[in-house]
């Protein structure tokens, strides 16, 4: 009988050995695993902020109000930098919407600078767009598209053509435009360090 209970008391030592080495392999298992994983969830994150940094260095830093220079003969407006503006819209003179080849829609008007220099334009419309007006209903505007070229940043934007006459600025650049590429400061104006002399617009 006491031989029984001795053996009996083994098999049980032995049995939570191992249920206790079993215990042990799984917890270290289980450890390597969520090791595994955070460095595994770490990766994207780094590389996730070395894009956001280099992301960072290519944006311009601007005023609110800055000089815009726009088309190949590069016609200097002051502009607003309105980033609750979803795309640009320009002070455009003697608009005529015509025809042309039985086709498309095409535009002329012209468009004066600071100094008082007049560019005429004949270009393609690329679609209308219907604009809130603050007094209420709506107004339909031809947009196309503009080369432009703000404290060295250039690129062709889309710009709706507007009776912008009551209004202070000329010139009004949206999102469109500066996302990613230009950072607006609200509390200063013509702060923009690029230059737009020796830009090549196309």
């Amino acid at each position: 009988m006491i031989h029984i209970k001795v053996r009996a008391f083994a098999i049980c030592q032995a049995s939570t050995g191992a249920k206790l080495r079993l215990e042990e392999n799984t917890s270290v298992k289980y450890l390597r695993h969520v090791v595994a994983a955070a460095a595994i969830l770490a990766l994207p994150a780094v590389s996730a902020t070395a894009d956001s940094r280099d992301r960072t260095d290519d944006i311009a830093v601007m005023g609110y109000v800055e000089d815009v220079f726009v088309g190949k003969l590069g016609l200097e407006m002051k502009g607003k930098l309105d980033t609750g503006a979803d795309s640009s819209s320009v002070f455009a003179r003697d608009v005529h919407i015509y025809n042309k080849s039985g086709k498309d829609d095409w535009v002329r008007f012209r468009l004066v600078g600071k100094n008082g220099r007049t560019v005429r334009y004949d270009q393609n419309v690329r679609r209308f767009a219907l604009i809130k007006l603050k007094t209420g209903g709506t107004i339909r505007r031809p947009v196309i598209h503009l080369p432009l070229c703000i404290g060295g940043v250039s690129g062709l934007a889309e710009v709706n053509l507007a009776d912008r006459e009551e209004f202070e600025y000329d010139f009004l650049v949206g999102r469109e435009f500066m996302a990613s590429r230009v950072l607006v400061d609200s509390s200063s104006t013509f702060i923009a360090e690029g230059s737009c002399e020796n830009d090549d617009r196309e």
